[in-house]
């Protein structure tokens, strides 16, 4: 638990993102539990226990970093692309649960390919301009390929023709 934190205890952050980065510091200091919203009225009772949050100095590698209201009876918090724990066990099971989550989406890469393809030929019929458009895209395409080859083509003879001439004009 957050609340549990002592100075030196390990800290670990996760910063989530295309190149996912675990950093791992030590506690500078953790605040006294407070609640998690101050407003009390007089008269009011809850059934429910006040939430209490806590709020962490760390030392991390490239400096301190200060992580705010952080539940005291919780393990891990999330914040956007940011997930902080002081249990290794739940920062592994956060790993695995992003980790699981990509190989999920590779794995379905083929199925939104078709997908994909398949809905392009139904935008050509429901739109002919879009048919005619990728049609005339190809046409290109292939004038390109074409062009491209006939320029090694020409590129061959070129050279040839040269070496032609540097024969006749040596044997003059």
């Amino acid at each position: 638990m957050f609340s549990g934190l002592r100075t030196n205890s390990i800290f670990y952050v996760l910063e989530k993102g295309e190149e996912p980065t675990l950093k791992i510091g030590q506690v500078v200091s953790v605040s006294n539990p407070q609640p998690k919203f101050p407003t009390y009225q007089p008269g009011q009772f809850s059934t429910q226990p006040m939430e209490t949050v806590v709020d962490v100095k760390v030392k991390l590698p490239d400096g301190e970093a200060e992580f705010k209201q952080l539940p005291s009876n919780g393990q891990i918090a999330n914040s956007g692309d940011v997930v902080v724990s002081e249990s290794r066990e739940a920062m592994i099971a956060e790993v695995e649960a992003m980790l699981r989550h990509s190989q999920e989406v590779l794995a379905s890469k083929d199925y939104h390919e078709k997908v994909v393809c398949n809905c392009e030929k139904i935008m050509c019929v429901l739109n002919p301009q879009i048919a005619k458009d990728k049609e005339q895209e190809q046409k290109i395409s292939q004038l390109e390929t074409k062009v491209c080859g006939m320029e090694g083509t020409l590129s061959n003879i070129e050279s040839m023709l040269q070496k032609a001439l540097k024969k006749s004009n040596s044997n003059n």
